[in-house]
């Protein structure tokens, strides 16, 4: 197992896709933080000035705002290490070069396992990638106002982390299920910039009561992952500094959790464990299906 995973790098290492997609998606990550962040200072003084805060005594300058931000642009970013791991077994089957891999390796099961392996671990690069990327363009684009603290980062750089490493799985099985890497970055496409957007706006739209249809999709489950991250801190530090009110009301505190995840790109998503949980569901039922087809393909 050990030699084919020294393999999958050398295959990776030799192409220019790697460091293409990475690129991109740093770019991604940085200016979306960097925007949203920058246009928030407007909307801070319009909140600090109502009512609620006023009486609440919240003083936004101890609340990290720039959470959302940092949550919402690892979510965009996402969808990169989701194409790279979607052409990881498209691309040689295209190009046919994965017939030599099948008659080399002792069977199919452990070259998909090692393929499995070593995109697990491109995943938690594009991560960690996108994660420091996203958090540059918050310190820039907002000068050092609303800044996420230590904590806070870790958690939420954890669950962006968890949620690259699942979308590269998951596009990898969608990859080996499809066969075509023209098909794969097409659907994958289709799905992550429309799809799974407009589904999760539908379903909360028309669910009534029960909006989180919408997390039990893999969507809007992998948004949860940092959505609900940063929703629950912004809640805690939100009742932590509402010196004014004892007790914000449970259904205002639920109002600005929901209005959080919105914010973050998990709308309609359930808790982090439970979207985690939902997620990786999700990403094993596509591996698992691609590796039954790729291990009954012909490769002649």
């Amino acid at each position: 197992m050990g030699k084919l995973i020294k393999a999958e790098f050398r295959k990776i290492l030799t192409t220019k896709l790697w460091w293409g997609l990475l690129i991109v998606a740093l770019l991604v990550a940085g200016g979306w933080a960097g925007l949203l962040s920058s246009a928030f200072d407007g909307i801070a003084e319009e909140i600090q000035r109502s009512d609620l805060t006023q009486r609440a005594g919240i003083d936004l300058a101890d609340i990290s705002f720039s959470v959302v931000f940092l949550a919402r642009a690892i979510n965009i970013a996402t969808i990169f290490p989701m194409l790279f791991g979607g052409l990881a077994i498209a691309s040689e089957l295209g190009r046919k070069t994965i017939t030599t891999s099948f008659l080399t390796a002792p069977n199919r099961t452990m070259l998909l396992g090692a393929k499995a392996i070593t995109y697990v671990i491109w995943g938690a690069i594009y991560g960690v990638a996108i994660t420091l990327a996203a958090t540059l363009g918050i310190v820039i684009g907002t000068g050092g106002d609303h800044l996420v603290g230590v904590t806070t980062w870790l958690s939420t750089a954890a669950a962006g982390l968890l949620s690259c490493v699942l979308w590269t799985l998951l596009g990898l099985g969608v990859g080996a299920l499809i066969g075509s890497p023209v098909g794969t970055v097409i659907v994958l496409l289709v799905y992550g910039l429309a799809i799974g957007p407009l589904s999760d706006l539908v379903l909360t739209g028309f669910a009534g009561g029960n909006a989180n249809l919408a997390g039990a999709l893999p969507n809007g489950a992998a948004n949860g992952l940092t959505g609900s991250t940063a929703a629950d801190t912004l809640a805690a530090e939100i009742e932590a500094n509402a010196g004014g009110l004892s007790v914000l009301p449970g259904d205002l505190v639920e109002r600005f959790q929901d209005t959080a995840r919105l914010a973050a790109g998990g709308l309609g998503s359930y808790g982090l464990l439970a979207s985690a949980a939902i997620f990786f569901g999700w990403a094993m039922l596509f591996f698992a299906l691609g590796v039954v087809r790729t291990r009954a393909r012909d490769i002649t």
